[in-house]
């Protein structure tokens, strides 16, 4: 198979007209120079965040539907206006108005039924990436670069699973892009949409917020292609420079300290991206459009030479603990499946978990915590409990390979804390050894941060 390159557009950078001329500029570079590319598009810039809401208005009256259909029409047709030719704005509007006329039946069938189920909601929420690429495909036509667009159905990005958790069933969607889109590559640039695929039944279903990254993914898992992922930073960074002014660029990463990173609170790159690029050896690069000279945090199977003991330092806002204790748990086989067994039926995701004999406590976004508190509740039917909630929380994890091998980190970690007089209300290491996440208040996350990066990276 030909060397091909998937470039994944991140929505956060496609705000105004500058920044897709800097998407064309970094795609027009690339054909220079004889690269194939696959790009694969987020929605732009707040558009999922405006679906989602739109959900609950529609859910109000119809007479919300109109102004969110149109509101959602300028947003994209404000872009096309900078295109020159007009046969091209032409057909891009004709594209746009067609794809969102659909929409609009859908908000029309939320506003009289006055509920949304799980599969209008991820219906409704695929649209961000159904309309994004109709904006840029026309760009890069404005400026004489052979461009197409196909959306997931047609390309056949076939998913299964849950409606917003879903993912890529692998050998029916390897098939179908190798004999729709491959073919296409000999003479274009070929735009997919991130975010969606549709199951065997033909339902729509997202991958979950941050999706696109994970079907940027999958697709160079298919082709064998480098990846890169685009967006406002150049790329990872030893902790959130809005923090932590004198945090450094992290220039190698595993695909451990990568996966760790993403589920623990760094949003430079969604988790599920890791295991495709795992399964094939890949790695990915993440890139600055702001930067495209500068090279970003390369992510790969290598471990670095150098690692040093710790590589970032993330955080997690807005978290809270819930403890329970009981006696029925001692000697007492099936408290723990059975606590969350029903966090699960609720759907809720549990981050961090410390366990004694008597006691369990873990944690919770806080956007979920009273829904946890209220589950949970139902275990007080079968074993005598006290139950308590703690609000106002945040996660901190330290993260790096070179824990595995290093003695005393931990020690470094809390003895710092302590000197700080910052109080740890929850500690958790990780099984894969490279991670050491603790729960502080909230009102102490950033002095936590700022002393914890100084005993590592100053």
């Amino acid at each position: 198979m030909e060397k091909i390159v998937v470039l994944k557009i991140g929505g956060g950078i496609l705000r105004d007209k500058d920044s897709f001329l800097r998407v064309v500029n970094i795609i027009s570079n690339k054909k220079n120079l004889g690269e194939k590319q696959i790009v694969v598009i987020s929605a732009l810039f707040g558009v999922t965040d405006f679906l989602i809401d739109s959900m609950s208005k529609c859910a109000l009256g119809k007479t919300e539907v109109m102004s969110i259909i149109n509101s959602l029409k300028e947003t994209h047709l404000q872009y096309l206006s900078f295109i020159d030719d007009l046969s091209i704005r032409q057909k891009a509007e004709f594209a746009l108005n067609e794809k969102i006329s659909l929409l609009e039946k859908f908000l029309f069938g939320i506003s009289y039924l006055k509920e949304i189920s799980p599969r209008s909601k991820d219906f409704i929420q695929s649209f961000g990436e159904r309309l994004s690429p109709i904006v840029l495909e026309a760009f890069l036509l404005n400026n004489k670069i052979a461009t197409e667009f196909i959306d997931a159905e047609e390309a056949g990005i076939i998913c299964e699973g849950n409606f917003e958790n879903a993912l890529a069933v692998m050998p029916k969607t390897t098939t179908n892009l190798q004999n729709n889109v491959l073919p296409l590559l000999s003479g274009k640039v070929v735009l997919l949409p991130g975010y969606y695929g549709v199951d065997e039944l033909g339902e729509v279903k997202t991958f979950g917020r941050g999706g696109t990254d994970y079907s940027s993914g999958f697709i160079a898992n298919i082709f064998d292609a480098r990846l890169e992922i685009w967006k406002d930073v150049s790329g990872f960074m030893t902790a959130d420079p809005k923090v932590i002014p004198s945090a450094k660029q992290i220039p190698l990463l595993s695909y451990d300290e990568a996966e760790e990173l993403g589920y623990l609170g760094a949003k430079i790159l969604h988790p599920k991206t890791i295991a495709p690029l795992r399964e094939k050896a890949l790695c990915a690069e993440i890139k600055n459009v702001f930067a495209p000279e500068v090279l970003g945090t390369i992510i790969c199977g290598e471990k670095d030479s150098n690692p040093g003991i710790v590589k970032s330092i993330a955080p997690k806002k807005d978290i809270s603990v819930i403890s329970i204790e009981s006696i029925a748990m001692i000697n007492f086989p099936g408290f723990a499946s059975g606590l969350f067994s029903i966090l699960s039926e609720s759907g809720i995701s549990v981050d961090l978990i410390v366990t004694s004999e008597a006691s369990i406590s873990f944690s919770v976004e806080t956007k979920f915590a009273d829904a946890a508190f209220v589950a949970i509740e139902e275990i007080k039917k079968v074993y005598p409990s006290t139950i308590s909630m703690q609000k106002n929380l945040a996660m901190i994890s330290v993260i790096g390979e070179g824990m595995k091998n290093s003695y005393g980190v931990a020690g470094k970690v809390f003895s710092a804390l302590g000197a700080e007089k910052v109080n740890v209300e929850l500690i958790s290491q990780g099984a894969s050894e490279i991670n050491i996440s603790f729960v502080v208040k909230k009102e102490d996350l950033e002095r936590a941060m700022l002393v914890v990066h100084e005993e590592f990276f100053n």
